[in-house]
């Protein structure tokens, strides 16, 4: 057989390894939203659902309602629910979409990192990264987190497209030109996030441009491709804004106002670090301990590979069978928690991997590979080159999760480009050291029983992840709800068709629905405080014209709800609903973003309580279910 034959019939091999497991990571993830997107009702769900309503009836956000973040995901949200209704399924749906595009876009990124070849490295990788993800207790399947996600994991997969084009020295204009519309459109969900993100794209694009020797103006060239088409896409949202009238009140919620509501840019930009010392300590030891093996497999592997350069890979190396080995075991063993809560109580572990542990370990590495770079800068080398994928790979982490970390704390949800880094990381060591090995037995078959301990524990650690989700579906300052298992009831009020919660939280959400409906009429004003508008939606009831729909204390300036205290006295409400958050909620907010003074939701809560009692509300009924406690005030 010809090289030219055994050459197409490895391609044709390669690709045909790449889209078995490309539709093996779909099935899994899909697997495992399925399961969970009809399960649990969190009484702070349903802000978009009531977002959208106030828009389709013809509110527009920042000139009507305050709205601290851009556009797109609460107009895409206004959009879907126009077309098929408020049922909360149909958001759950979008969930669906949204977790299987997380999982592929993850897939996708790790194949450019990790090569065709190896694709099932890249589904190991991509289900661990989508399954810790989704095991972000705080969230919502299709949480406007969750599409940022998305657009942020597909931005990355196009800024690793430009940088290995780049390297190679062929033309990446494509690459960057969508990595910029993608970054424009992640910035226009949650701006915060987003900008840094962008910043970090910007700062890579003329890094590697001098790394790879490029001309000043094809650097300034590749910089415009990536900075444009973003910049075009926010001038075109800006325009639009700015027909509506809505353009000013945008740039002051969207800036000003959003910073107010977390302490300012000082304690958005570096507050978190010192809040979460205690975290990093705690952390500290675990990402030693992957510093250590992932650095000095590394380190050994380079000396190695001076000594015998030619290594050549082994031709069997059970890849194929090792990532369907991967799936089934994943597949088996989640089918059997679904269906058997004590298996799935027992296995979830009581210490599981912190975010600020990957921070920790990645983080290092990437300032390593940067000041190797700029080594390689000045000696005019390139012995960066085959690790410029992780070097990538590790800095959109790092810039993701620092700008998770201006939200308060680093979390789950943005830990995945993390997880992809660790797992391609640990596999493509034991993959380069049977490459190195082959030829000796014995240590042949010693990597390869490592390399199979390395995929169980990746296998066990996304059934971890599923299970934390199955075991605590929703747990946000103290808004706990119940397990997967235990939602076996279904409700039996508007738009939450094909939703299932337990018995208990069943009875507290038909019992104020219909307490409201029975001592309302639809034209009456009630208000909900103060994350649950949710009940605006269940009860067909609108709200007093509140500026804040939710007085939360990250999501509504404080002046705008002081604002809503002095509306309400001049239109009291009908009806008044409070879920009683719990202290610490309230103390943990304001020593973080208000230096310690109280919080424009602490004064509208204490005024509410008071308010009540003064203007002669009746007390209709107090409300519990798990830890979760609301009552419900009825006007005189």
């Amino acid at each position: 057989m010809s090289n030219d034959a055994v050459t197409d019939s490895g391609r044709a091999q390669s690709s045909k390894q790449f889209y078995i497991f490309l539709m093996l990571t779909a099935s899994l993830a899909i697997f495992l939203v399925c399961a969970l997107h009809r399960r649990t009702l969190p009484f702070a769900e349903g802000w978009y659902t009531y977002y959208a309503k106030c828009i389709n009836s013809g509110a527009l956000p920042y000139r009507d309602f305050e709205y601290l973040y851009p556009p797109v995901y609460i107009y895409t949200v206004a959009l879907l629910t126009k077309i098929f209704g408020y049922d909360l399924i149909v958001l759950r749906r979008l969930g669906i979409l949204f977790f299987t595009l997380i999982a592929v876009g993850l897939y996708l990124c790790a194949v450019e990192i990790v090569g065709k070849k190896r694709s099932y490295i890249a589904m190991i990788a991509a289900v661990c990264g989508a399954f810790y993800l989704q095991s972000e207790v705080v969230q919502t399947f299709y949480d406007y987190v969750r599409m940022m996600d998305v657009f942020a994991i597909f931005s990355l997969y196009f800024l690793l497209r430009a940088a290995k084009r780049m390297c190679a020295g062929l033309p990446c204009r494509k690459a960057l030109f969508w990595c910029g519309v993608l970054c424009g459109i992640f910035i226009n969900i949650k701006q915060n996030i987003g900008l840094v993100f962008f910043a970090y794209a910007l700062v890579l694009t003329v890094y590697l441009g001098i790394w790879c020797r490029k001309s000043k103006q094809a650097i300034l060239y590749n910089t415009l491709l990536l900075f444009l088409p973003a910049m075009l896409l926010f001038a075109l949202i800006a325009f639009a804004l700015w027909q509506s009238g809505s353009l000013v009140a945008y740039l002051s919620m969207t800036g000003a106002a959003a910073a107010g509501a977390k302490g300012g840019i000082y304690a958005i930009l570096f507050g978190w670090l010192f809040h979460n010392g205690t975290a990093f300590l705690h952390a500290l030891p675990v990402a030693l301990l992957f510093l250590f093996v992932i650095v000095g497999a590394f380190v050994w592997l380079r000396l190695l590979s001076k000594q015998a350069p030619h290594s050549t890979q082994p031709k069997h190396n059970y890849t194929t069978e090792t990532g369907l080995i991967f799936f089934l075991l994943l597949s088996l063993s989640l089918f059997a928690v679904l269906l058997f809560e004590p298996l799935g109580r027992w296995l979830l572990p009581s210490a599981f991997l912190s975010t600020y542990a990957i921070f920790l370990t990645v983080t290092p590495i990437f300032a390593a590979c940067g000041v190797w770079g700029i080594l390689d800068m000045r000696r005019g080398t390139d012995t960066m080159r085959d690790v410029m994928p992780f070097f990538v790979l590790s800095g959109a982490y790092f810039a993701i999760s620092f700008g998770c970390g201006n939200s308060g704390g680093l979390a789950e949800g943005q830990a995945s480009f993390g997880i992809l880094f660790l797992v391609c990381a640990l596999l493509c060591l034991c993959e380069s050291y049977l490459a190195a090995f082959h030829h000796l037995p014995k240590v042949r078959t010693g990597i390869l029983l490592a390399r199979g301990g390395t995929v169980l524990l990746c296998a066990l650690f996304a059934l971890y992840s599923a299970d934390k989700k199955l075991v605590y579906p929703y747990n946000w300052w103290g808004m706990r709800t119940e397990s997967y298992w235990e939602c076996t009831a279904s409700l039996d009020l508007p738009h939450t068709q094909g939703l299932a919660v337990s018995p208990q939280t069943k009875a507290v959400y038909e019992e104020i629905v219909h307490a409201i409906t029975a001592h309302t009429a639809e034209s009456d004003p009630i208000f909900c405080f103060p994350q649950i508008p949710v009940f605006y939606v269940l009860t067909n009831r609108p709200d007093p014209g509140t500026f804040t729909k939710v007085q939360w204390f990250d999501v509504a300036s404080d002046d705008a709800v002081l604002g809503d205290i002095e509306l309400i006295q001049k239109d009291p409400p009908k009806a008044i609903l409070i879920y009683h958050t719990a202290e610490h909620a309230y103390t943990s907010h304001e020593q973080a973003f208000r230096g310690g003074n109280p919080s424009g939701t602490r004064i509208m809560r204490d005024f509410l309580l008071s308010y009540v009692k003064t203007e002669g509300y009746r007390l209709q009924g107090t409300y519990q279910t798990g830890e979760n406690t609301l009552t419900l005030w009825l006007a005189p």
